[in-house]
């Protein structure tokens, strides 16, 4: 029984440890991505307030005439 304790506690602290290494390693992967990021932003020749499309929407829309039929109504007192 003391031996599951003792291995149940080693087991935890370990955990922990790795848990917080890994959650430290993806915050600065993230960190790195975004400064990335923003860096090549910054450097664009863009000037300030300028527009830039990327992808343009497609057309698929088409107008329906369908949308249902009007119904008249009187008000009943």
């Amino acid at each position: 029984m003391i031996k599951f304790i003792f291995f149940l506690f080693i087991f935890y602290v370990a955990f922990r440890l790795i848990s917080k290494l890994f959650y430290f390693y993806l915050i600065n992967k993230v960190k790195k991505r975004h400064y990335h990021h923003y860096k090549n932003d910054k450097h664009s020749n863009k000037k300030e307030g300028e527009v830039s499309i990327d992808k343009m929407p497609t057309k698929n829309k088409t107008k329906s005439d369908k949308l249902g039929d009007y119904v008249d109504y009187e008000e009943i007192d």
